[in-house]
């Protein structure tokens, strides 16, 4: 009973993580990648000025290059790392913004005098966003299928296991060596 309240309590925690992310992906017309059996993660670019990353270059490879090696041999290719018909690499990046807006007048708020009757109330609100670009190309550079990932990187969010979110959900539509096409 114990492990299953546990487990509940991590897939609703997975859950409401993976809510805040956002990704799309594009596969180049015509291109079949299950005829590819090889492929190499590639280090990408870290966007994010030096003095704002809460991640090294290193950290952040490491951490990509262990999640699409399982991702993509759970999908029936194979890691090398050399010589590889496919390349994988990214760039990602994090920034800070500010939404803001204006309530109007009283802005459910109630007026303490006459002269707060016509005041507008305004808001803003100050966020972090991440975002994470999948590259795979081929021997001769040409891209083939990339995956754009959007993720909000409020306070306490581990950076690794947020990206590792965006890789699982990006790869939930990439084609599948092991399952048999329907004729």
């Amino acid at each position: 009973m114990k492990k299953l309240i546990v487990l509940l309590a991590l897939v609703s925690i997975v859950g409401f993580a993976l809510q805040a992310q956002t990704v799309k992906t594009t596969i180049t017309k015509g291109v079949d990648l299950t005829k590819y059996e090889t492929f190499t993660v590639v280090k990408g670019e870290l966007m994010t000025p030096p003095d704002e990353r809460l991640v090294s270059n290193e950290t952040l490879f490491k951490s990509f290059k262990k999640t699409i090696i399982q991702e993509m041999e759970l999908r029936g290719y194979k890691f090398v790392d050399s010589s590889a018909q496919l390349s994988v690499s990214y760039v990602a990046g994090a920034y800070n913004t500010t939404d803001g807006g204006a309530m109007g007048p009283l802005s459910q708020t109630p007026a303490s005098n006459p002269s707060e009757m016509n005041q507008a109330r305004s808001w803003s609100h100050e966020s972090r966003q991440g975002m994470l670009v999948i590259d795979i190309s081929d021997s001769s550079k040409k891209e083939l299928w990339s995956a754009t990932g959007n993720l909000t990187l409020d306070a306490g969010v581990e950076l690794t296991r947020a990206v590792d979110g965006v890789i699982y959900k990006a790869f939930k539509k990439f084609p599948n060596k092991n399952k048999k096409k329907k004729k």
